[in-house]
């Protein structure tokens, strides 16, 4: 599987579809995802590393809430977790270990200002060959 994940017109939003050979690779590259629609960061070399632990009743709504921390943290703590260890995804929760650095907005690009990912079309399934597909929309 070539493709991570392509951006689709959306009325004055950004839509993705991803695509992951596992729940864990789906939600590495929803990540990545949503970091290329803000921008291309640099980081210093503040270093930070911390434990994600969601619980959901849906794998959409567990999707929607590990990228809204993402989110979070790049915009309240300027943050950039890049680096991904999802250690469990399944249908009532996830754990991951996340690291990345301090985002230097000086030396960074940014496009979108992302305000939420929406429950808008939402979706994860699970495809005819046992790949996964997510779609989202993230609200700009």
């Amino acid at each position: 599987m070539a493709e991570r994940f392509e951006f689709f017109d959306h009325t004055a939003d950004i839509g993705a579809h991803i695509y992951g050979r596992t729940l864990e690779e789906l939600f590495r590259h929803a990540a990545a995802a949503l970091f290329e629609a803000l921008g291309q960061f640099q980081k210093s070399g503040i270093r930070s590393q911390r434990s994600v632990t969601l619980e959901a009743p849906s794998l959409e709504d567990l999707l929607h809430d590990w990228l809204t921390e993402l989110l979070y943290e790049v915009e309240a703590n300027h943050i950039l977790y890049d680096e991904l260890e999802i250690q469990r995804v399944d249908s009532h929760g996830m754990a991951a270990l996340v690291r990345g650095g301090t985002i230097d907005f000086t030396r960074s690009q940014t496009n979108e200002e992302i305000k939420a990912i929406t429950y808008h079309q939402l979706r994860v399934e699970p495809l005819p060959d046992g790949t996964w597909r997510a779609t989202i929309i993230f609200d700009v």
